[in-house]
């Protein structure tokens, strides 16, 4: 089978407001997969359904937080 899609969705920069698509989030669809040739060694591949962001999260984004998110990173 073909490889598909791996979309996901990049933070780029702490928001003061209002997230803003394209600045604060970037989503990125040029990734691919094959998830029948891809090896997992003993990890496994997850299709998410449905995304939620907390409002619990905005203070994970603070670069000062115990557990801050990393910028560029998926």
């Amino acid at each position: 089978m073909a490889p598909i899609r791996n979309a996901r969705t990049i933070f780029s920069s702490v928001p003061t407001g209002y997230p803003v698509p394209g600045k604060t989030t970037i989503y990125d669809n040029t990734k691919t997969i094959d998830i029948y040739n891809t090896p997992l060694d003993g990890g496994f591949i997850l299709k998410t359904l449905v995304l939620s962001i907390d409002p619990y999260l905005r203070g994970r984004m603070d670069v000062e937080s115990y557990a801050p998110f990393l910028v560029g990173e998926s």
